[in-house]
């Protein structure tokens, strides 16, 4: 992404601060109906939301960003891709120094509607399913805003770009003016995540439809399996994000499903866990090359549990350190949902 891949260097104070943490920033994504309207298709479908918080990279994350927040969404159907982040920014300086490092990075912006504070416009042709690929950069006092659009027939009109852009800001500005604030998970919720310990860090956490975690696996026949899920009783899971501690460039993704009867929950986890198979803990463990990852599942009553360690980078594979500390996680996990 763009905000992660070029970094500010400016360390003056600023008196446009904000308080924001984690959770408000995410509160002030635009929701699946905005992604649907702005994109004219209802079948855009959201994915898992990252949380870009220390430790997390923490060895490339630029001094003066504080955290960023991705909420991916895909268009199912095709390849195409629309990814929202926020960059929080320590002060208006940092941020538009940035703001001027992406210039100097990528070159002269098209010329389109101005939006916040600074609007940039890039586009790309690169190759696969979708190779138009486009970049709106905004910034908005110390917040810095990417809309990432990969799409399969043409580049979209810089008038569009900006359209878009605009009605993702809104939100931002009403997160400034104090109108927008998340929530932290209900006690409820956070009791099903994996309990505190020595091998994870937490990054955020929130409850996300159940299409989110259908597109974090990336299973086929996502709308037959979203209605399995719907017949279950499962509308939407508790998600939280880590970063694995002995090596912060792996990011580690829990997710709660919560059905209606054991005898779903059973079915989904041997769906999901194929022919690997339950160990003297009852957790199914494998590498997925496939997609360079390595997951965990278990299930307790009427509840499965799912961790995926993975790379920060989507070029790159998890690496053999998941191995040890996720598997210890899910063990005590386990556990932990049966009590």
């Amino acid at each position: 992404m763009v905000l992660a891949g070029v970094a500010g260097a400016c360390t003056k104070s600023s008196g446009s601060a904000t308080n924001a943490q984690p959770i408000d920033l995410y509160a002030a994504e635009p929701s699946l109906a905005d992604v649907r309207s702005m994109l004219g298709d209802s079948n855009w479908w959201p994915g898992p939301p990252s949380f870009g918080v220390r430790p997390l990279d923490a060895a490339s994350m630029p001094l003066q960003q504080r955290f960023t927040i991705i909420q991916r969404f895909v268009h199912i159907g095709t390849a195409e891709t629309f990814d929202v982040e926020f960059a929080l920014w320590a002060t208006t300086s940092a941020a538009t120094t940035q703001m001027t490092n992406i210039q100097t990075a990528f070159g002269t912006s098209a010329s389109g509607p101005k939006v916040g504070d600074q609007a940039l416009y890039y586009g790309s042709q690169l190759s696969g399913g979708a190779p138009y690929a486009t970049e709106t950069i905004v910034r908005i006092g110390q917040i810095v805003v990417a809309l990432s659009w990969a799409r399969k027939d043409g580049f979209p009109k810089v008038a569009l770009m900006g359209k878009n852009a605009t009605k993702v800001v809104a939100r931002v500005k009403d997160l400034i003016a104090g109108k927008v604030h998340g929530s932290a998970l209900p006690t409820t919720d956070s009791a099903l995540l994996p309990a505190a310990g020595l091998d994870l860090t937490t990054l955020g956490s929130a409850r996300i439809p159940v299409e989110a975690a259908l597109v974090m696996l990336d299973l086929p026949a996502l709308e037959a399996m979203a209605q399995i899920l719907h017949g279950g009783g499962v509308s939407d899971i508790v998600f939280a994000d880590y970063a694995l501690d002995t090596d912060t460039h792996m990011e580690v993704r829990a997710a709660v499903f919560k059905f209606q009867a054991a005898r779903d929950a059973t079915a989904w986890l041997d769906l999901l866990r194929g022919a690997y198979p339950l160990d003297q803990d009852g957790v199914a463990s494998f590498y997925d090359g496939s997609h360079g990852d390595y997951q965990f599942l278990l299930a307790s009553g009427t509840q499965v549990g799912l961790l995926i360690c993975r790379s920060t980078s989507s070029v790159e594979a998890a690496s053999r350190s998941c191995e040890a500390p996720v598997s210890r996680v899910a063990s005590s996990w386990k556990l932990n949902l049966a009590g």
